[in-house]
């Protein structure tokens, strides 16, 4: 209210070199000032829009006049409608209607404020520098605006919260049970960032299989878009409180490896040859690092290989393997290799039949030695035993 009586005092004063003395006069003059000021720099503003280059290295510095530019040409009118009640002394006749003015600009300034966190979020990701700390940054920056706005309201109306603060130890206490997971989430989202765990773009798979892309990452939770273009929520302290395994660091590649089996006697070298050509014609295989054709062992019915090549993104693991079995497939039916399929052999024991007795003859099970009679019958690695008679 001070610097408002004393610019009521001074305002006047270049008017008077004009014989101006009329209040009224000088506050339509002061308003018609700041709206014809107001007019100029919302065109000199366009202009400068429509001339600039949305795509040269001051693309920021254009989104940064594109926010400011109408809350700028806003607020000279708001000034000049504040000067001309300071002018024609309502400024102490009639405080609501300045603490209103007062309220209008700080409520412009704080959209202002937001919408250019959110153009500076987006501008980040859509540079090619990582910023890492944006989505993070983007919430802090909307949770700092919006209390400054709150505090400054408080100031310009004169509201009396003491009787807020000498509750607060109970409000608190309530708040904080009633918002235990939310507050818990937060907190998960911060340790999550300075962890470093993820970024936004990256591929993370929990230790309950989910696995996805992360899009969006909040004060309370992380958006995940799925394979099957899903989007899932996910809360950042189940997140912070689980494994979580980020497929897309420190590069954006995966290993994969894949058994593959020939029929025994097959040339082994014949068969690296076609494994390393079928990753050259797999358009989801990375040729660097190159890939590798292990001889892994020799397995019960077959000789068994590992193929282990990188893949151009996690999420096309599947489509990869899908490329080299096939291609696989048909070199190995093209050059005669066999892909033996599981066997297993059956060993029967000739039985010996009691002296004096007529080989030609069907045995009788009371001659009959049941030492000699067992069968033997070996399946899958497991000795069979028939029951004893008394059993």
């Amino acid at each position: 209210m001070i610097a408002a009586s004393h610019l009521a005092v001074r305002i006047p004063g270049p008017f008077d070199a004009f014989g101006i003395e009329n209040p009224w006069l000088v506050a339509v003059i002061v308003f018609a000032l700041s709206y014809v000021a107001a007019r100029l720099v919302e065109w000199g503003g366009r202009e400068l829009l429509e001339r600039s280059d949305a795509s040269s290295e001051t693309s920021f510095n254009r989104t940064l006049f594109e926010v400011i530019h109408a809350p700028l040409y806003l607020s000279i009118g708001l000034g000049g409608l504040y000067l001309s009640f300071v002018v024609l002394g309502f400024v102490d006749s009639s405080v609501v209607l300045v603490d209103a003015l007062l309220t209008a600009f700080v409520l412009l300034w704080t959209w202002a404020a937001l919408r250019l966190g959110n153009r500076w979020i987006e501008h980040a990701h859509a540079s090619e520098t990582d910023y890492k700390f944006a989505p993070i940054f983007k919430n802090l920056w909307t949770i700092a605006a919006v209390l400054g706005a709150v505090l400054l309201l408080i100031s310009i109306w004169n509201l009396e919260i003491t009787p807020f603060l000498a509750s607060a130890g109970i409000l608190g206490i309530v708040l904080g049970l009633a918002a235990q997971e939310t507050i818990s989430n937060l907190i998960g989202g911060v340790s999550l960032y300075f962890d470093n765990t993820y970024t936004v773009g990256d591929v993370i798979e929990l230790d309950d299989g989910f696995r996805g892309t992360v899009v969006d990452i909040g004060i309370r939770s992380t958006t995940v878009l799925t394979r099957d273009n899903v989007t899932i929520t996910v809360p950042n302290s189940v997140l912070n409180s689980s494994q979580v395994v980020n497929q897309s660091t420190p590069q954006r590649r995966m290993r994969l490896r894949i058994p593959i089996t020939a029929a025994y006697g097959t040339d082994y070298e014949a068969v690296e040859r076609i494994l390393l050509e079928v990753c050259e014609e797999a358009t989801l295989i990375r040729d660097s690092p190159r890939p590798q054709v292990l001889f892994s062992e020799f397995g019960d019915s077959a000789l068994v290989f590992e193929l282990r090549a990188f893949v151009v993104h996690p999420l096309k693991d599947k489509s990869a393997v899908d490329q080299v079995n096939r291609g696989v497939y048909d070199r190995f039916a093209e050059a005669g290799i066999t892909i033996p399929y599981p066997q297993r052999d059956l060993h029967f024991e000739s039985a010996e039949f009691a002296p004096g007795s007529d080989p030609a003859s069907p045995p009788d099970s009371s001659t009959l030695d049941t030492g000699v009679n067992e069968l033997d019958v070996e399946r899958d690695g497991y000795e069979y035993q028939p029951p004893d008679d008394d059993q």
